[in-house]
């Protein structure tokens, strides 16, 4: 009778435990930036409402918004964000303004993901469950808001591309969004992101006349 009150005391305890629990999943703590050619304002996160719910299809519940990113220059901006060590992968939505003060439109933007900052800055590596929701990419992607700027935009697990538009010198996206799986075993984790400019008029008169002097250097051999 003893043993039987004390297993069923220890399996009370265990089940009580297990009920207390958190979910465990790769979860979001913290937040820092470093450019030299860019502003960041405003970035927040909460505790995902969802958490360990990789591949969730449409849009998540679990969010990053950073209200703006002020370009004053062409070059990375790097987001680093804190993870907790726990158990599972969690999916969360990126949404965030870009504003172009650099004087020239862009053709194109880039975001890769990674860990660390600036030079230092590593590219993240396929299968370590850091990805933009591969392989399934069934979840919101938009570099279009208003239908402007960017409607195409090619996605690989570490990579997109936005492209096939403009984003006008000073012009600001309101929304841009994108989804990140953000996996168990890491401490820290980057997104990386990169405007790319339309080449200047000089830059562009520069290269006909290079081209122009080869063509003549070749007819003259």
């Amino acid at each position: 009778m003893s043993l039987s009150r004390t297993l069923i005391s220890s399996l009370a305890a265990a089940l009580l435990f297990l009920c207390q629990a958190p979910a465990s999943a790769g979860q979001i703590t913290g937040f820092s930036w470093f450019s030299g050619v860019a502003s960041v304002a405003g970035t927040t996160f909460s505790p995902p409402v969802a958490p360990n719910n990789d591949n969730a299809v449409g849009t998540s519940p679990n969010s990053i918004f950073v209200t703006q990113k002020d370009y004053r220059a062409i070059g990375p901006v790097d987001l680093v964000f804190d993870v907790t060590d726990t158990g599972g992968v969690t999916e969360y939505l990126v949404m965030e303004g870009v504003q172009n003060s650099t004087g020239l439109d862009w053709t194109s933007y880039h975001i890769e993901l990674g860990f660390g900052e600036g030079a230092g800055f590593v590219k993240s590596l396929p299968g370590d469950g850091l990805d933009f929701d591969s392989p399934d990419f069934d979840s919101d992607l938009d570099f279009n808001p208003g239908g402007f700027f960017f409607p195409i935009v090619t996605a690989s697990e570490d990579d997109l591309f936005a492209s096939g538009g403009t984003q006008p010198d000073f012009s600001f996206a309101g929304n841009y969004l994108f989804h990140i799986d953000v996996p168990d075993g890491i401490t820290s984790f980057t997104i990386r992101q990169s405007p790319i400019a339309v080449p200047e008029p000089t830059s562009l008169c520069l290269l006909l006349a290079f081209g122009c002097a080869s063509l003549v250097g070749l007819r003259r051999e």
